[in-house]
This record gives C-alpha cells, structure tokens and sequence, in this order.
C-alpha cells in the first residue's frame, strides 16, 4: 500500500513538471495597447505588451523583443523586455527629424523566428503627425467602426468617485474586478476634442496563437538574461573548484553568487534582471590554491545585442491615414528654449571626469577626497581599505585580527603573504576619535565593509571619502562615508595581462519611460500651461480575488470637456477585456 502510494505521488509529481514545461513551450500572440493613436515628433509612445498562449494570459515571464522601423524598413531601435504576468511595458520617443507619415511596431519571441517562414509577426502601424501629410476627410469605416460602437465588459465594473472637467481638475475613478480570475488591464484617458479613434482594439486585433504551429524543441526557456560557457582547462576537477560570479551595475547592490561546474567543465548563469548592460566578473577558486588562472568561451543568450535580419514582409505595405472631422490643433506641451547659450570652459582634469561620471544627486561634490582606481599600480593592494592606507588625513584604517582581540596594523606590502597582512581580519576605523561610525556606500547604495571586502579591485573605477559631516545618507553620517563605485564598461582596460579575474558586458532589458502624470492639488503646481492630449496612461493594472479594485486619480488639461476612456486587457483564462467610454 504504502509504495503503491508512493508511485502514485511520484506520477503527480512528474506530471506536474511536464505540464509546467509544456506551458513554456507553447506558442504566444502578441498584441500592444497605446496611450493614443497619433503622435507628434518627438512625443514618446507608451505601449502595452500582452502575450497569451492557447491557454490563456502566459503568466510565467519571458522575454519579448519589439523593433520599430522607418516606413521605408529601416531599423530604429531594437528593444527587449521582459513579461510579468502576461504583460510588459513599453515606449519609444519618434526623432525630431522623423520624416514619414508613419512608423512600424514589430513584436516578436525568440520561439516566433524558430517557425519562420510560415510565422506571421505581430505587427502594428503607428501614425505620425507631419502636419501636411494628414488630409482632413473623415476616416475609413474600417478604422472607424473599432470605436463607433462603444464597448461594455460585463466582468469588470468602473464606478466615478467624482469628476471635474473644469481647468486641471482633479477626476477619480474606481475599477472593479467582479470575478475571481486575475486580469491584466491596461487604461488610457485622453482629451475627447482631439481623440482619434485607434487603429487597433484587442478585440479584433488579438490573434489566437495556433497550436498547430508548435515551435521546435528548445534546450531553454527565453526568459531573463542568460550565460552559458564552458572553462577551458586541460586539468579541471569540478569537484574541487568552485565559479563565482559577480554583476555590476550602476546604482544598483551587486549581485554575487556561485554556479555549479560540470564535469566538462560548463556552466549556466540565469535569472539575472538589469536594464542597458552590466558587467559579469567571474573568478574561478580551487581548493588550497586562490585566484586560478583560466580561460573560457561564453555566450549571452537570446537576443540581447542584434535584431535579426528585416524582411518586408508586412501585411499592410502602404498604410493611408485619414484623419477625422475634428481640429487636433493642440499638441503635446514641450518646453523650447528661445535663445542658444554658448559655454566656453578649460578642459577637466581626470579626477573631475570622473566625478561628473559616477557621482550624482547628494554624492555630487562636498567636502572629499577623491581617487582615481583605475591606475595600474591600484591591482597591488588586497583590498580597498589597504589602499586608502595612509592616504587620507586624519582617517586611520586598521585591521582587527580573526585570532586576536588585539587590533594589529596591517601595513601591506606587495609582497607578503595574505595571512601574514591580517587580510581576513576586520578593517577598523578611526577618524577624529569616532571609531566605526563612517558609513559606506557602493554605487550610492548602502552596504556593509564586509559587501566592500569581497569586491574585487579590478571592479571599482572611483573612490571618494567624505570629510565628517556628510550629509548624502539616510539619517545623516555624522562621521563621514566612503563612497565607492565600479565601472560602467566603458572605461579604458588597465587590467594586468596576468589578472585571475576574468570580466565582460552583458546587455539587459530596455528601460521603459515612465509615463508621468502631473499633479495638481496645490495651487502653485497650477501655475503651468496644459496642452496634453494623453490625459493618464496606466499601462498595469492587477486585479484578483484578493485585490479586486483599483483607484484611479487624474487631472484635466486647460481646455477639454470630454474624456474618452478606454481600458483593455486579458483574463488569466485568456478572455479578452475592453470597455470604452466618453466621461463628460
């Protein structure tokens, strides 16, 4: 009874795991919601990404790359982002010189180009208003009809707290979920006077993925930033040898870890999350020996770097733009400068580069001392507190030994061994009588001395201690600080050809802009011109069982009357939501 109980768990078990890899393995339709239908040049598109799969809202994340060309089929960006919950964000600002009367949006997967030629990609036209080119006829009614009729949702309820149509008033909305699927939504108010109705809807616009076009086998799912390589080491016995990684990114704590090596000596770094590029250190440490010397190859998977090849192939070539009866005169507020201001100023020395490089915010300038480490002669100290040895004054740094209560200077020659420096004791400090107060920073990110003590010096590009007080932390630091940054990648390449660290760039995800609505609840926020036409864009909205509601809150421009508002999105089950309607 009892095995017989066991290989019917064990049964669950595994069918559990192959349901939950052939969800992975499913193929996806893209389909995109933006804050208008029309933009202007140098306006930014806000855009969101749904994916759905024959099963319904794909909730495990994945990796989605958009490419926006020209009219003419050229390429203006290649971006990459990453789904949470069957959604993702997006955006791009058009060029001020853009000359064409539109634009092109194509989203696809990783597993979309494995089905080509017969895949379809997700294509979607953005029009863009170049003043002459738009004729003012009234539009197709296949554009047209999409929001003649207006739409109702029957699953989701929207209540009007209140609302004011009057100069910037202030309007607020409540959306409720009145089933018990999670949804994904996504919600756009705009001024009625200017509204055109969107070229597409996700009622009629999201395609069904096909399960009969199921995407060969992959070796790994597309998803978060990934590495594969393989150590290039005749000798290597995995069993005693462990890889550790370390990413570095500007602003952001970072990420060390341990991945395991395989008996041929490969290895996978996954899960990683960072946007624009980051650096990937890795050092590889054997048992009894410290810091081996060796060689790889790797390869950052997906496509991170490069858009694949264009073709033509877009159903509609030759998009015409017809725009509606009403006189979009109003554009988008932009601030312009009405004079041009010419600087004359010497040239900056390096120290001064670097700050206006990697300091920013309560870390610009202040009373410090600043270091430039990325000198060759830096690689000879263990750490970062040997090298400020003697350097600052009025700090002394000293090492408390890991044997002893005795604190014991570990004045560092090149020479010496690490157990004879007190390298593994604990770094003390003393400045003006304080002792253990200064406050450390990596990044402008708070961390312990011990983060500090692991970073290796090849990393860090820029180092400056601030004279007590500063006042850059969080409750102040009445003792100074020290704040320490790493490279960004493009610095130049002062490394040792003997160094044991290897070290390269990865890219990662593409930022999305936020959209930023003003406020207007005091009057002194009130004292500006309004001319937007994207009155509030929430491009994620979760609703559950659990949390069934969400409160929206907006302010009206300086003229309109009428608000059109329009919310889409997708059920966990895969249902389709849109509901529109005019606020007035």
């Amino acid at each position: 009874m009892i095995m017989s109980l066991k290989l019917l768990y064990t049964s669950i078990f595994l069918f559990i795991i192959v349901s939950a890899k052939a969800q992975l393995n499913l193929p996806v339709a893209l389909y995109a919601q933006h804050n208008q239908s029309i933009f202007n040049l140098k306006e930014r598109i806000y855009s969101k990404i749904y994916v759905r799969s024959p099963n319904g809202l794909h909730m495990q994340p994945l990796n989605i790359y958009v490419d926006w060309y020209t009219a003419e089929g050229t390429l203006l960006i290649h971006q990459i982002y990453l789904t949470k919950f069957g959604g993702a964000e997006a955006s791009f600002e058009i060029p001020a010189d853009y000359p064409f009367a539109f634009l092109r949006m194509r989203m696809y997967t990783l597993a979309n180009l494995k089905l080509l030629p017969n895949f379809q990609f997700s294509d979607q036209i953005i029009f863009v208003n170049q003043k002459s080119n738009f004729s003012q006829k009234q539009m197709l009614d296949s554009v047209n009809s999409s929001s003649v009729k207006f739409q109702s949702d029957e699953s989701i309820k929207v209540k009007k707290v209140f609302s004011s149509f009057s100069t910037k008033g202030r309007s607020e909305w409540l959306i409720e979920n009145k089933g018990k699927d999670f949804m994904n939504l996504s919600l756009s108010i705009s001024e009625e006077e200017s509204f055109e109705p969107p070229f597409y809807n996700i009622i009629q616009h999201f395609k069904s993925s096909n399960l009969t076009s199921q995407p060969p086998k992959s070796d790994y799912y597309d998803a978060f930033v990934q590495v594969r390589g393989q150590l290039k080491l005749a000798d290597l016995n995995s069993e005693n040898a462990n890889l550790v990684f370390s990413l570095f990114k500007r602003g952001q704590m970072p990420i060390i870890d341990q991945v395991p090596i395989a008996s041929d000596g490969s290895f996978s770094i996954d899960r990683l999350i960072f946007t624009d590029s980051a650096q990937l250190s890795l050092q590889l440490d054997y048992k009894g020996k410290r810091n081996q010397k060796f060689e790889l190859s790797y390869q950052q998977l997906g496509l991170f770097k490069t858009a694949p090849s264009y073709a033509f192939n877009f159903l509609d070539s030759f998009p015409v733009f017809y725009a509606g009866l009403k006189q979009a005169s109003w554009t988008n507020y932009q601030k312009q400068d009405q004079n041009e201001v010419v600087v004359y100023t010497k040239s900056k020395s390096a120290l001064e580069l670097l700050e206006d490089k990697y300091a920013t915010g309560l870390f610009e300038g202040g009373d410090a001392i600043d270091f430039n480490m990325m000198l060759p002669n830096v690689r000879s100290f263990p750490t970062l507190f040997h090298f400020l040895q003697g350097k600052v004054p009025g700090l002394q740094i000293f090492f408390q030994s890991a044997t002893s209560t005795q604190a014991i200077d570990s004045a560092v020659t090149a020479g010496r061994k690490e157990e004879e420096s007190g390298i593994f004791g604990t770094p003390k400090f003393s400045w003006r009588s304080n002792q253990d107060q200064i406050k450390f920073f990596l990044n402008q990110v708070p961390i312990s001395v011990d983060g500090l003590l692991q970073l290796p010096m090849a990393d860090i590009a820029y180092i400056k201690v601030f004279r007590p007080p500063f006042l850059g932390a969080g409750m102040g630091a009445p003792n100074g600080a020290i704040a320490v940054y790493t490279k960004l990648g493009d610095e130049a390449d002062y490394v040792p050809k003997k160094s044991k660290l290897t070290r390269f760039m990865l890219q990662g995800y593409t930022n999305p802009f936020p959209y930023i609505s003003p406020d207007y609840s005091s009057e002194k926020k009130r004292a500006v011109v309004d001319k937007r036409k994207t009155l509030l864009w929430v491009p994620t909205i979760h609703l559950n069982h659990d949390s069934p509601e969400q409160r929206i809150i907006y302010y009206n421009n300086d003229r309109s009357k009428k608000h059109r508002i329009i919310i889409e999105g997708v059920k966990q089950n895969g249902e389709l939501i849109r509901k529109e309607w005019i606020a007035e």
